[in-house]
């Protein structure tokens, strides 16, 4: 199963030379901590986190050498621990809600960068952060998925479960609905059943999304989440995992596609594990556009 690239695909990244430290600006989940081990493993010496305070898992302290704990919406401070952190390279991770942009307290460096931006989503907000980085501080971002190439699925289905024919067709229709969707920044994820649209992902994000469904059109629901043409892989790459699946139980969810090569599956082994139980299909479709890049290809 494979849906064709409809506009020209930008050019790979170039290598990437492993950084000796390395800060994971870290959000919630257990992406931070899998990043960190993917990176230990590569062979990244020193590993410093900056957290966001009531957001973090704390146990993601035992696999760094050091952890700051920052409120949302506090960007100068942020930066400065950045800076204090003689790290050269950082990476993304881990989930921070889009509507801590509407009730957050933020402080003055943080109202600046918003006041600057016309349009508010997860690329116009991270790409200006990324930009202070290097710029301040001399910190290259590396993609999202530089350390987590045991989480990112090849193509084919994941699972042990099937998809029928009525669901590799609304497959195949999600996928050329949500590549529309997400290519005009409106969201990750969509749900159809039938041929028809049933939910599109705003900024409640992809979980609130899935928890519509069941009350619009009860069972059989199929998931799609993609990554746009010219996606930054340097953050907000999509991302599932077991909590997905759980989510998708009570929606009563029959089908779950990603992108191959595209996306962060949290545990993979597990998630497949965890679907099949529920009877749900897990697919990771090729999308014919570029890999996300991960250390040693």
């Amino acid at each position: 199963m494979s849906i064709e690239c409809s506009n020209p695909c930008p050019a790979a990244e170039p290598p990437i030379s492993l950084p000796e430290r390395l800060l994971i600006l870290a959000g919630r989940g257990d992406y931070p901590r899998l990043a960190a081990e993917g990176a230990r493993r590569a062979g990244v010496s020193s590993i410093f986190a900056i957290g966001f305070s009531g957001s973090i898992d704390r146990k993601l302290r035992d696999f760094v050498d050091g952890m700051t704990l920052i409120p949302f919406g506090r960007f100068s401070r942020v930066l400065s621990a950045a800076g204090q952190s003689g790290c050269t390279a950082a990476i993304m991770a881990g989930q921070i809600s889009p509507v801590s942009l509407f009730s957050s307290a933020f402080d003055l460096e943080s109202l600046k960068l918003l006041r600057e931006l016309r349009v508010h989503n997860a690329h116009t907000i991270f790409g200006r952060a990324v930009e202070k980085l290097g710029s301040e501080y001399g910190i290259k971002v590396l993609p999202a998925s530089y350390f987590m190439k045991d989480h990112i699925p090849d193509a084919g289905v994941l699972t042990k479960t099937a998809p029928d024919g009525r669901i590799s067709y609304d497959i195949d229709f999600g996928n050329r609905i949500c590549r529309a969707v997400c290519d005009l920044d409106i969201g990750q994820t969509v749900v159809v059943k039938d041929g028809t649209v049933i939910a599109v992902e705003g900024i409640d994000g992809t979980n609130s999304t899935i928890r519509r469904v069941r009350r619009i059109c009860g069972k059989g629901a199929v998931v799609v989440k993609t990554a746009k043409n010219g996606h930054d892989m340097r953050f907000d790459i999509p991302v599932v995992g077991m909590r997905t699946v759980q989510v998708m139980k009570r929606a009563g969810i029959s089908a779950l596609s990603v992108q191959a090569w595209r996306t962060i599956v949290l545990d993979l082994p597990a998630v497949a594990v965890a679907a099949d139980k529920c009877g749900i299909s897990v697919v990771a479709v090729d999308s014919g556009l570029p890999k996300a890049p991960v250390f040693g290809g």
